[in-house]
């Protein structure tokens, strides 16, 4: 396969690089905290690096019906939050000089999440064992049991930042996977209105996510049922790319988008008192032609993802 195929098969969803310290931190591999609540903070750190998370404009396009309130997060700290977030990412590459390409990951990360003892805006996450289908990858993402997350949230829980404090036997493949991962998780997650809404409501969430592909990404969510602090949204999504530039991944060079889509449905059930989705099962596809020197020999590839939460 040419190069700029073979690197762009590889930009599943996002290119991105590992981050953290390379040397062993006993911290990284202790819980924060013996409560429910995060005693200290992965913020701050030195060899910590916060990774943006693109934030979302919300928009009331109806309240619902009555009774109407405000989904306020309520940050229980009586008991920590046990969940598991599974992504997988798919590209199919077909050229005219190679025929197909097909590469999918799978990685399923363990998760206990704490709010901050004194901090609503900050969550403390310690990851049990990762694990990934691919033998290789599993065997590399052992490394990773026991270390560190953090994520700051804003109004509506919405993830701002993400934070990864890894073991210090983790191996770039197992950091890099788990950092895609919970980017790619974060970016589609569902931020929540900040004015009274009540069953029936609809609201959109706006981001722009920068990658290989710089896209608008429109949510449109819909409240079906809300029970004390369990809130059930249904969701739909589009991206649309801002212009037809396409940056080939590990690299300065730049080809032509030509065509993209790439859309989904899901559902999420938010628990208020919890920083992550209690269950979300998010299904997205999409396709892309890519057109580099030789615009009769196009790339077309064939893009997917599903984004899996599941309390444990």
């Amino acid at each position: 396969m040419p190069a700029i195929a073979a690197a762009t098969a590889c930009a599943l969803t996002l290119a991105l690089s590992a981050c953290g310290s390379d040397e062993d931190d006993d911290t990284a591999a202790t819980e924060t905290s013996a409560t429910g609540c995060a005693a200290e903070s992965t913020s701050g750190r030195s060899d910590v690096d916060p990774i943006p998370v693109a934030p979302a404009k919300i928009t009331v396009t109806d309240p619902g019906a009555q009774p109407r309130k405000i989904p306020a997060a309520a940050p229980e700290r009586a008991t920590p939050q046990t969940t598991t977030v599974s992504v997988t990412s798919t590209a199919v590459s077909r050229t005219v000089q190679d025929g197909i390409d097909d590469r999918r990951q799978t990685v399923n990360i363990p998760l206990t999440a704490r709010f901050g003892c004194q901090d609503s805006t900050d969550v403390e996450m310690t990851l049990a064992t990762p694990t990934s289908p691919d033998p290789t990858l599993d065997e590399q993402l052992a490394e990773a049991e026991g270390g560190r997350a953090g994520m700051a949230v804003g109004p509506g829980i919405m993830p701002i930042s993400l934070r990864l404090l890894p073991t210090g036997s983790s191996g770039p493949e197992a950091r890099h996977a788990i950092e895609q991962s919970l980017v790619q998780a974060l970016q589609v997650s569902v931020a929540l209105p900040t004015v009274p809404v009540g069953v029936g409501a609809v609201w959109t969430s706006q981001r722009s996510i920068s990658g290989a592909v710089t896209v608008t990404q429109v949510m449109t969510i819909t409240l079906t049922s809300w029970t004390g602090n369990r809130v059930v949204l249904g969701v739909t999504l589009e991206e649309t790319p801002i212009n037809s530039v396409f940056a080939v991944p590990g690299t300065s060079e730049t080809i032509t988008l030509r065509r993209y889509s790439n859309e989904g449905t899901g559902t999420v059930t938010v628990d208020l008192g919890r920083a992550l989705p209690d269950h979300a099962a998010l299904t997205l596809t999409g396709a892309r032609e890519l057109v580099g020197s030789d615009e009769s020999a196009p790339i077309v590839q064939r893009t997917g993802a599903t984004v899996n939460w599941r309390a444990r």
